[in-house]
């Protein structure tokens, strides 16, 4: 069996029990390939659904991208949404932004629902290292709010450094949507 990438969160995995290997022709509604977040997500959702669904992980699961990466639930794209709305229009900024605050609760009521062990922590921070870029972080509250995001705190430089214990920054915008979950 494949075993994970040595990292802090493999060591530190839950106890992982290998499900049998596929030795046999079987049939089901829905066969989802990939035990990542999306294939685990998708097989998950539409066994909720009803469907009979097998899912199969050549490693085994977690074992791609969804294993390796930092655990952060960030409530942002590669653009911010002010950039989206110039380029796709208003509606486009209010669906896109709903639909990204939608999987941070769809993965939050997961964790609750199925009491899933994976040391979920509320609350993310984008820092600011100099007061040019806690304004930045200022205007984009401000246009997230225009969205309806009222989960947006800007913190100042003595508010960051309770959270941090550092002075190395000028203020933070918290995203009290966002999180920490182990992706093992």
């Amino acid at each position: 069996m494949s075993e994970h990438t040595t990292s802090y969160y493999a060591a530190s995995a839950n106890r992982y029990e290998p499900f049998p290997t596929l030795d046999e022709s079987i049939g089901c509604d829905v066969c989802v390939v990939g035990g990542g977040y999306t294939g685990l997500s998708s097989a998950l959702h539409l066994a909720e659904m009803g469907y009979d669904v097998v899912l199969l992980e050549g490693a085994r699961i977690g074992f791609g991208a969804s294993g390796r990466n930092g655990g952060q639930l960030v409530n942002s794209y590669s653009r911010d949404i002010d950039v989206i709305e110039k380029t796709y229009g208003p509606d486009a900024a209010k669906m896109l932004g709903s639909m990204m605050f939608e999987g941070g609760d769809i993965i939050r009521e997961r964790i609750q629902r199925y009491q899933i062990a994976c040391d979920y922590r509320p609350g993310g921070l984008f820092v600011a290292l100099n007061h040019k870029q806690l304004e930045t972080l200022e205007e984009q509250k401000a246009n997230w709010e225009r969205y309806g995001n009222t989960q947006l705190e800007l913190l100042d430089a003595s508010a960051i450094r309770r959270e941090v214990d550092s002075d190395r920054y000028a203020g933070a915008l918290l995203d009290h949507s966002g999180g920490h979950i182990h992706p093992l």
